[in-house]
């Protein structure tokens, strides 16, 4: 009966989506900002410091537009480096009703931040999760098998599919699907860009069939090129421009904020893969230029969720990310919270005239729709984006067969030098080595303009950048000059 209950209520959802219209859901969620305030203004002891510092009163702020205007600012350092947890949680949570923590990854070398779940939260945790699969995947038609291939200690909950939490194993995740992948109608994994290529490579190694099975792929932690989507799709027997094929997409959280706040869908996934087409539609759509840039990845939000802000817009209207989350009973309550990221609203009247000029008919998402960049931290000095070096990677894969997937990007005073891992296990000869280089210097050298680039193969062994990849943590594909 439970069961039954969850599935009509989430079709309920799924149909009241389908009807809201993006700019709507976006003034019903900013609705909630004047109350998510007043709570973290009188409860959390942080925050009113934080205020206090800025010269700012409860009274101060009557209107959503007032909190946007005026509130500072926050982000790590002035949050969780200055603040300890019991001054950070809101006074009406008291730490018996904490159920979990879970922290960020802290690739940025600067420390951790905290996300603590209160039990009530927790008790949702399934049903959100079970929503979020439903309306990626129809998990209410199909029996499922999510495989979670995350690190550091970050498990699903569901009342709605079987979860095999495997972790970075990519022998148990492969034993799973070859045992008992045949009791399910699809198959769900979910993992890093890093590692779902180790998981490929494996599989492959021990001649698992994914054509047997339907099969689905979260892709979380950091953003990934076309080409890469490609490479996965060719491996697990996903075609992306089949609306009836598997689906390939991305998922954006932060542990101090929440599991997937943005994420891709089919649409979305339509939409990236038709501006790489046509450059000519991304240029109109974000003012990006392939040539030299790569493409932004669309993702859809819940705005009664998440309260999304753009600030220090350039000409294009890309600016810093700044996140309010709106859940008026969150333990640590965060208001414009700087991720780092570089994002982009994407208006539907900009996108419909756009796709309308091009002479496209896509599919446009219910929810509104973003186009992120990537971190700020990815653009690099003297022009260019981390992303550019993976697409170069994937762009022949066969080449990239051959390669573990890890490389490092190292900043030098004539140019950059690309380091790339040889795969583990697939011994490279001089010969092909060289090989390898001049295709990867002759993809990636045209969108380094005036940059020298240096291409080096590294045997898996002999990659120093890799004695520490243990796909618990984040990999830095890129170094600056010291």
């Amino acid at each position: 009966m439970k069961q039954a209950f969850a599935r009509l209520e989430r079709r309920l959802i799924k149909a009241k989506l389908a009807r809201s219209k993006p700019d709507e859901l976006i003034a019903q969620g900013e609705k909630r900002l004047l109350a998510v305030f007043r709570r973290a203004a009188t409860q959390s002891a942080a925050y009113r410091t934080v205020l206090a510092e800025a010269g700012i009163k409860v009274s101060d702020i009557q209107t959503p537009q007032d909190v946007l205007a005026r509130c500072p600012v926050l982000n790590k350092a002035n949050t969780f480096h200055r603040f300890s947890a019991d001054q950070l949680l809101c006074s009406d949570i008291p730490a018996t009703e904490l159920a979990s923590v879970l922290t960020s990854s802290g690739q940025g070398g600067s420390g951790f931040a905290l996300g603590l779940i209160s039990r009530r939260q927790a008790r949702n945790a399934a049903w959100l999760i079970d929503l979020g699969l439903e309306l990626a995947f129809d998990i209410d038609k199909h029996r499922s098998l999510l495989v979670n291939c995350l690190p550091m200690g970050v498990t699903f909950a569901s009342e709605a599919v079987c979860v095999a939490n495997v972790s970075v194993r990519e022998d148990m995740a492969c034993a799973v699907i070859q045992q008992a992948g045949a009791l399910f109608g699809q198959i769900i994994l979910c993992g890093d860009p890093l590692f779902l290529k180790r998981l490929c490579d494996h599989s492959q190694d021990i001649g698992l069939d994914w054509r047997r099975h339907r099969v689905h792929v979260i892709i979380g932690e950091e953003t990934f090129p076309e080409t890469f989507r490609d490479y996965l799709a060719q491996v697990l027997g996903i075609q992306p421009d089949d609306p009836a094929s598997g689906l390939i997409g991305s998922s954006m959280g932060m542990g101090e904020l929440g599991l997937n706040l943005f994420n891709e869908t089919r649409e979305t996934v339509a939409l990236r893969r038709a501006c790489i087409r046509r450059p000519a539609l991304l240029k109109q759509l974000t003012g990006v230029d392939l040539a030299v840039s790569p493409a932004p990845t669309f993702l859809v939000f819940n705005p009664l969720r998440t309260l999304v802000e753009i600030s220090s817009p350039d000409a294009h209207a890309t600016g810093d990310l700044l996140l309010t989350m709106l859940d008026r009973q969150a333990p640590i309550p965060l208001i414009r919270y700087a991720t780092g990221d570089r994002m982009q609203r994407i208006l539907p009247e900009a996108l419909a005239r756009a796709l309308a000029d091009g002479g496209l008919s896509l599919a446009l998402p219910t929810l509104p729709v973003v186009a992120l960049h990537g971190r700020a931290k990815d653009l690099l000095p003297g022009g260019g984006h981390t992303d550019l070096f993976k697409a170069a990677l994937y762009q022949h894969p066969a080449l990239a067969r051959e390669m573990s997937g890890a490389h490092r990007i190292v900043q030098t005073e004539g140019g950059i030098r690309w380091e790339v891992q040889a795969g583990k296990g697939r011994p490279l000869t001089q010969e092909q080595a060289q090989d390898m280089v001049e295709t990867l210097h002759d993809t990636l050298a045209p969108q380094l303009p005036g940059q020298a680039l240096e291409v080096t193969v590294h045997a898996y062994d002999a990659f120093s950048h890799g004695k520490t990849i243990d796909y618990e943590r984040k990999f830095a594909y890129w170094q600056p000059a010291q």
